[in-house]
């Protein structure tokens, strides 16, 4: 197995998928994604005794450490999804997240059998992708580090939960509770998971900007009701399916994709996204990708954090079962 290394002070970290080997002075532990966060949460927390003022510059290395070291994790191998996503600061260290989730479920349907006493079952198979984007109201070391938070929280909700609209509601009441008392004020995200073989796309959104589809040179909106987590305990969310078709085009971005202004004091704005998306339509996912950036980069001077994913869907083929 290939792991990538992440040195961060005292901390040296091996990423293989969601996996981390932690070596800390010497000791070396496997922990989940979550508790890799909590311990980086202690890592930067002073003791309350401390008399030494904390290292700033030391801190926004290690929460740069742990930021990159997330983001920059594999991206999934689905069959019939092609998959491109960028995630850039505007300062050392920011508050936006991306999180990708593939998994592959099975269920045993029971069928009418021709013969007595036979039951017959039909072996379905369907894989899925989950994608959330969010972004940190905040600055500095702390929104950093409650992006790193918020992802760890929908790696473990994931794992037992395939609603968005559930995934969302669980974030919130963990986030409500590690917040409450931090300058952190809440947390955008929108999360979807696409079902290629069914063609379904199931949505869900927490005060983030709106997915889109682009389909036949038309921009659609995923809109959804929802509030920002972790404001309030027991929010609740909405599940919307739509159905997909081959050719389609999903995109995910952050209000900063969209909030850059010129000299003119004139900004980028929805409009400016959707014509840069309609004039890369025919190009591949990472090419639109830097299309679209470099169109921003030249608009104007970036002043917050740049987020966007855009997954097209493709023709499902015979018998498609397994994921890598």
């Amino acid at each position: 197995m290939k792991f990538n290394t992440k040195v961060l002070g005292p901390i040296v970290i091996y990423v293989a998928g969601a996996i981390y080997l932690v070596v800390t002075h010497g000791t070396a532990l496997t922990i989940s994604l979550f508790g890799f966060i909590s311990l980086v949460f202690m890592a930067l927390t002073p003791p309350p005794h401390a008399t030494e003022p904390p290292d700033n510059d030391k801190e926004l290395k290690m929460a740069r450490g742990v930021q990159q070291a997330i983001l920059n994790l594999p991206l999934p191998d689905v069959p019939t999804l092609e998959i491109a996503s960028h995630c850039e600061a505007a300062q050392s260290v920011g508050g936006d997240f991306t999180y990708f989730y593939a998994r592959e479920t099975r269920e045993f349907n029971t069928l009418q059998s021709d013969i007595p006493g036979v039951l017959k079952l039909d072996d379905h198979r369907e894989v899925s992708l989950s994608v959330g984007i969010g972004d940190v109201a905040g600055h500095g070391v702390s929104s950093a580090l409650v992006m790193a938070l918020t992802t760890g929280l929908l790696s473990e909700v994931a794992k037992t939960e395939d609603s968005p609209s559930r995934v969302l509601s669980r974030v919130n009441n963990y986030l409500v509770t590690h917040i409450g008392d931090t300058d952190i004020r809440y947390v955008t995200c929108a999360y979807i998971t696409i079902y290629p073989k069914s063609m379904r796309l199931v949505y869900s959104r927490a005060g983030h900007p709106p997915a889109a589809i682009l389909r036949k040179n038309q921009v659609l909106s995923l809109d959804a009701p929802g509030l920002f987590l972790g404001m309030y305990p027991d929010e609740t969310y909405t599940d919307t399916t739509i159905q997909l078709m081959p050719g389609d085009r999903i995109v995910m971005y952050s209000d900063g994709m969209t909030e850059v202004t010129n000299s003119d004091n004139v900004e980028y704005g929805l409009d400016g996204l959707k014509s840069m998306l309609l004039s890369t339509a025919t190009d591949r996912p990472n090419q639109a990708l830097n299309r679209i950036t470099e169109d921003l980069a030249k608009f104007g001077s970036v002043k917050d954090d740049q987020t966007i994913i855009i997954i097209d869907v493709k023709e499902q083929p015979q018998n498609v079962e397994a994921i890598s």
